[in-house]
């Protein structure tokens, strides 16, 4: 089962520019990401994955919302 992490992303060069990514992945054994502990541990791994594809950018934080849900902005 896909289950969604969010990450919410800066600039190097620009610190203040910065961006929500959707990420859909299969956690590890199916474990929910919902329960805080399973997102810290696979945001950590996820979010390692991305920096590396994306160097001129950092993390700034991370949530594991359920994978039909998007933010909605007004």
């Amino acid at each position: 089962m896909l289950q969604q992490i969010v990450f919410s992303v800066c600039t190097l060069l620009a610190p203040a520019q910065c961006k929500d990514v959707y990420l859909q992945i299969a956690s590890e054994f199916g474990a929910s990401l919902q329960m805080p502990f399973n997102c810290v541990r696979q945001g950590q791994i996820e979010g390692q994955k991305w920096i590396e594809q994306h160097p001129g950018w950092r993390i700034e934080r991370w949530k594991c919302p359920p994978a039909d849900w998007r933010e909605v902005k007004f």
